[in-house]
């Protein structure tokens, strides 16, 4: 083309490729600014600028444990109870008040539906709102529990409001939430999640939080990470009184377990989860005893024609809890009788063996 005739007829100038002014590399000065330190609003579990989720049952203890983790953040200095912001939308009247006095105590804001104009449907509105007047940074918030926030059974609710909890944290926001675990375990006696998978799924922090033993006096409950994108800690267990006469006085008695106590606690995890998950087999097979149904095969038949539980778990249960001494995997003791049959006899703590021995021998 002659040089002259295109400076007068220029071609036209080539688009853009419609991702080219997306890209973040000439903003990640501004975007390293956002950023926060690893700092733990929740010693170990829960991090500054992250989303985390707790997943427990109804009262294994996730609003006390936040609530003691969140004032000994306070107390150290490591975040501003004027920054959080404790949304309490699952308890009494008597409950707001009572965990009002600890907020009010540790400078921390607690808020509840229904009262000072508060509603819940508002949430995410005003979550839109910090992010549009930048005003998310640095603030923690904690919603308890996260149900009445969003359907955790709708996956197209749930994926929407993660969204927006997603774009509050890239604006250097924090979201601590507490939901609900199913009511029936997984096949390996755990808790399992509530809801469809996406809260777990668009978090950075995932916990679930079970209780592992239980006295008359005080509960002792784990921690247990299934997903991290930070140092978070593997787990993290805290015991607590049953006894107190107050919350307040319930919450000093939380106590943080150090490792060797864990490793006990997580030894007693793994076994109340086989107890549980073997509970219908082990009460059948103790009614069958009960019932003078000392000998195997009896105590076999009459466990599964009055239970339903099927003969090989009910084998398997019987074979899993026999010893010498009651304990958690020790319930019944087996004797030989004659012609090689296998008799079955409760163990108790004090246990007078030989004559109720003979007597269970004997089919008395």
């Amino acid at each position: 083309m002659n040089p002259q005739l295109a400076q007068l007829n220029p071609l036209p100038e080539k688009p853009a490729f419609p991702l080219s002014n997306h890209s973040i590399v000439g903003s990640l000065a501004e975007m390293k600014a956002q950023m926060l330190a690893d700092v733990f609003v929740l010693d170990g579990i829960a991090l500054l600028g992250q989303l985390t989720t707790i997943y427990a049952k109804p009262n294994a203890g996730k609003t006390l444990t936040t609530i003691f983790m969140l004032k000994e953040s306070i107390k150290a200095g490591r975040i501003k109870g004027e920054d959080v912001f404790y949304i309490n939308a699952d308890d009494s009247g008597n409950g707001l008040v009572a965990k009002g006095h600890i907020a009010e105590q540790y400078g921390f804001d607690m808020l509840a539906p229904g009262y000072e104009g508060f509603k819940s449907e508002d949430f995410v509105n005003k979550l839109k709102k910090s992010i549009i007047d930048d005003t998310a940074r640095g603030k923690i918030i904690i919603l308890d529990t996260l149900k009445k926030f969003t359907d955790l059974m709708h996956k197209t609710k749930g994926s929407e409001f993660m969204k927006v909890a997603r774009e509050f944290t890239l604006k250097g926001g924090t979201i601590i939430m507490l939901a609900h675990a199913n009511k029936n375990r997984g096949m390996d006696g755990k808790i399992v999640a509530g809801g469809t998978s996406d809260i777990g799924d668009d978090c950075d922090c995932v916990y679930l939080l079970d209780e592992v033993s239980k006295t008359a006096t005080t509960k002792t409950v784990l921690f247990e990470n299934v997903k991290r994108r930070g140092n978070n800690v593997q787990e993290a267990s805290f015991s607590y009184a049953l006894s107190s006469e107050n919350y307040g006085e319930l919450l000093e008695s939380v106590k943080p377990l150090d490792v060797e106590t864990i490793e006990q606690v997580k030894k007693e995890f793994v076994t109340n989860a086989k107890r549980e998950k073997d509970k219908q087999a082990i009460e059948a097979i103790t009614d069958a005893i009960n019932q003078g149904k000392n000998k195997r095969l009896d105590l076999i038949q009459f466990a599964n024609e009055s239970w339903g539980v099927p003969r090989r778990k009910l084998n398997d249960v019987l074979d899993e809890y026999t010893g010498e001494k009651l304990s958690n995997s020790s319930l019944w003791k087996m004797i030989a009788g004659e012609k090689r049959t296998k008799i079955y006899y409760l163990l108790s703590v004090d246990d007078s063996t030989t004559e109720d021995y003979e007597n269970a021998k004997n089919g008395y």
